[in-house]
């Protein structure tokens, strides 16, 4: 069976500046795929590349069996592709559930929206009790729930997740993780982007290292744990 992703060779630049230098990897139907690695190692920049904000100079991204690597942004969404980005950035003015319907921008099914929300009420039961109140008074959990829940609005094949523990307490990343586990469990591919490792190798399938720019090492996550360069520069392991 063919990858649901694929991504061959791509090398994206920032003006003259190279930022992934050749990058490779691919994604099964029904997988949690991590990409891990220090800060400027091209992380965001796979996923912008992924859904069209940026387009690879050289190298394809195939989804679906199609060349998406040109594609734009919108189109892309259509085609079954939705990100969180770092930092979450809900629509801090509108309700939560204005930022729920606005995740479905790209849908017509009406009836099926409305179901899909009541389901996301399930998997979030945090963000039914505050659906009347502006998603910019949340708390940063909350927000992280709703961008998560956003994006799950478009009914993704392919879910791409960006840092989505970072400044959050213990308690919470836990639950994030936990949710994107049963996010997984009911069909939806996930591609973690993650600074922490240790949760992101405990969840994945698989994993990526990426190392400025270039993908340095990969394998099942079991493997990543026992691997000592893992240990020693993401686990804090000697």
């Amino acid at each position: 069976m063919a990858p649901l992703l694929q991504v061959k060779n791509i090398k994206t630049y920032y003006g003259n500046i190279c930022a992934l230098k050749g990058v490779t990897f691919k994604i099964n139907q029904g997988e949690i795929v991590c990409l891990i690695g220090a800060n400027g190692a091209g992380k965001t920049t796979t996923l912008k590349s992924i859904t069209g904000i940026l387009h690879p100079r050289e190298g394809s991204i195939f989804f679906d069996g199609e060349d998406i690597t040109n594609m734009e942004p919108h189109h892309i969404v259509e085609k079954g592709i939705s990100m969180v980005p770092e930092g979450r950035h809900v629509f801090s003015k509108l309700t939560t559930l204005e930022n729920l319907e606005m995740g479905a921008f790209v849908r017509k099914d009406k009836t099926a929206i409305q179901e899909d929300i009541e389901r996301i009420f399930k998997l979030f039961p945090r963000l039914k009790e505050r659906s009347k109140q502006s998603a910019g008074t949340l708390s940063g959990g909350e927000q992280q729930m709703l961008a998560i829940a956003r994006s799950l609005m478009s009914k993704p094949k392919l879910l791409l997740l960006d840092e989505p523990s970072m400044g959050l307490a213990p308690i919470l990343l836990e639950s994030i993780f936990e949710n994107v586990k049963e996010i997984n469990a009911q069909g939806t591919t996930v591609l973690l982007v993650e600074q922490n490792t240790k949760s992101a190798l405990m969840i994945a399938d698989r994993g990526y290292v990426l190392q400025t720019g270039l993908v340095s090492l990969s394998g099942t996550t079991k493997e990543l744990r026992e691997s000592e360069m893992v240990k020693k520069t993401y686990l804090g392991i000697a």
